[in-house]
């Protein structure tokens, strides 16, 4: 079982660069763009919560793979953050061609809400210490 959560937790330190990545890429195409066109509060929050996302996603994936009693914190407050950004995306127009994005976002919030049931398993079986 042990292999197992550090196989998950590598998993989740390679998601939560990835959304760094995003965010950062996002930063500099807004920064590139600010003299030709104004973006959007929302979308400047919105990207700011995809950073804090992706800095909770590697915390708890490190947390897991070192099998800290940590990865129990790291993954509650990335699933607290995503649920919150989740609930606020989602009051947008479902026409709108992010909305796609945003059902991917749920699917992979889906496995993290799984994976973060394990992860509350897993000091009761004694992986995590």
């Amino acid at each position: 079982m042990e292999w197992a959560a550090r196989a998950i937790g590598v998993f989740y330190v390679l998601g939560g660069l990835m959304l760094m990545y995003q965010a950062w890429l996002n930063w500099r195409l807004q920064r590139a763009l600010s003299g030709l066109i104004s973006v959007p509060t929302n979308d400047q929050v919105a990207d700011g919560v995809i950073a804090l996302g992706g800095v909770l996603v590697l915390a708890s994936g490190a947390a897991l793979a070192a099998l800290s009693a940590w990865a129990v914190v790291a993954f509650l407050a990335g699933w607290g953050i995503q649920a919150a950004y989740l609930l606020w995306a989602n009051r947008s127009d479902l026409n709108d061609p992010a909305a796609a994005g945003r059902r991917r976002s749920v699917h992979a919030f889906l496995g993290y809400t799984a994976v973060t049931g394990l992860v509350l398993w897993l000091p009761v079986a004694g992986v995590l210490g």
